[in-house]
């Protein structure tokens, strides 16, 4: 879990660092408060929103919609319905490739007030726990008479996952001091929706950013969350092809990808044309910097270099020392989601699943072209179809089909059964 800044989990304020988080120059408050050993026991800072481990939704209920739907027919259908009836429901708003948020709320019932402490954790100890200090001006803060609401800025939590929250504050004012002593709420509990995919928030220009674990195999496993997540190129693209583009992440962004999510490997699947002279990943030099100029849709089938290519790419993921993985190429979605397609379909996802995580990119501009004879088609999972069904028998499942493709690109089972062993829980 992030944390926004190394400190005693006592959060003894001797003096008080009042922090305003990503708004430019860090601002200091400096006021004298003596040393206080143990937390006010007499106020009472009350969670109000989520308690009693209700189930929050991080998935968009229009994105749930559109993936809930069997055929991709009928996916398109539905976008062009929303379209052409000028409802643009489905247009509305920017939440197709990035989680719901997570909304904190609280009562401050003995007029508590902040600076606020909030924590996050999956551990009951808070051990794990994403700590954000709050002033007065935090980004997602607001407050209503004696209610405190925390819209959670790039909360990113796994899927599927028990939570526990609490919240920390000044006590009322006492007499003869300007703030009370320190109060720390109860512990209050939720759980995240079991609804792939499990979207990434960052603040830097890279996007569509996704875990591909959290999605369900046709036997009931889930694909491991934390291990390896796809989304659009750290740096943009060379406009010379002499010098690599600017980097696309904040410092903020470099600590999460290192720090929080541990990145170990950045898979860059570009051309030498889009990052020139990078050497260096750009999460730094401590990752693990891998550049292999990669296929695409059909060009994955073709026999010969392009597949060899895709079974370099696989290799990575047999590797358990590589983790975690971060894989992408310039956007995040074609080179990036052919790649991603072959995983999740070896790993045994259904196809209907993988073909969702697919389009998810696109929403909610999905192709409306159902013609596979088309010849400027060149963007659509028809190319996985035709490709796949190439392989196998006319009654063997998707995944059989992968593993068929894989073994004739010269990946082993061998190979195939350690990225199950790594990918997959028990």
């Amino acid at each position: 879990m992030r944390s926004a800044i190394s400190i005693s989990p006592d959060w003894v304020m001797t003096p008080l660092q009042i922090v305003f988080p990503r708004i430019g120059a860090v601002s200091l408050l400096l006021s004298i408060l003596p040393a206080l050993a143990a937390l006010q026991a007499s106020a009472a800072l009350v969670p109000v929103s989520p308690t009693g481990g209700e189930t929050v939704a991080l998935l968009p209920d229009a994105q749930k919609k559109v993936m809930d739907l069997p055929t991709l027919a009928e996916r398109i259908a539905l976008f062009r319905e929303d379209r052409e009836t000028g409802d643009n429901v489905l247009r509305r708003g920017k939440f197709w490739r990035k989680p719901n948020p997570v909304v904190l709320t609280w009562r401050a019932t003995e007029g508590e007030t902040g600076p606020w402490k909030v924590e996050i954790a999956r551990d009951s100890g808070f051990e794990d726990a994403d700590v954000r200090y709050l002033g007065a001006e935090a980004e997602g803060l607001s407050v209503d008479g004696d209610t405190v609401s925390f819209t959670v800025p790039r909360a990113n939590l796994e899927i599927g996952r028990a939570y526990r929250w609490r919240v920390t504050g000044l006590g009322k004012p006492e007499e003869g001091r300007k703030k009370g002593a320190p109060v720390r709420s109860e512990a209050a509990a939720f759980a995240t929706e079991d609804r792939a995919p499990r979207w990434i928030e960052i603040e830097g220009r890279s996007g569509n950013i996704r875990d591909i674990g959290g999605w369900r195999t046709a036997d009931g496993r889930r694909v491991r969350q934390g291990m390896a997540f796809r989304g659009k190129g750290l740096n943009d693209n060379s406009v010379t092809g002499e010098r690599q583009g600017p980097n696309c992440l904040t410092v903020e962004d470099v600590k999460y990808f290192t720090q929080t999510l541990g990145i170990r490997t950045d898979l860059d699947l570009r051309t030498k044309a889009e990052t020139a002279d990078l050497d260096e990943s750009p999460l730094g030099p401590g990752v693990n910097l891998i550049m292999r100029s990669s296929p695409a849709y059909r060009g994955i089938f073709e026999k010969g270099r392009k597949t060899s290519i895709m079974a370099e790419n696989i290799r990575v993921f047999c590797d358990k020392a590589n983790y975690p993985i971060y894989f992408h190429c310039i956007g995040g979605a074609d080179r990036t989601g052919s790649l991603a397609y072959v995983l999740l379909g070896v790993l045994g996802v259904p196809r209907h699943d993988i073909e969702t995580e697919w389009e998810s990119t696109f929403y909610p501009n999905l192709t409306d072209d159902l013609e596979e004879s088309n010849p400027n088609r060149i963007r659509s999972e028809l190319h996985f179809a035709k490709g796949l069904s190439a392989y196998g028998e006319e009654n063997d499942t998707w995944q059989r089909r992968c593993e068929l493709y894989l073994l004739d690109c010269g990946v082993t089972e061998e190979e195939i059964a350690r990225l199950r062993e790594i990918l997959l829980e028990p």
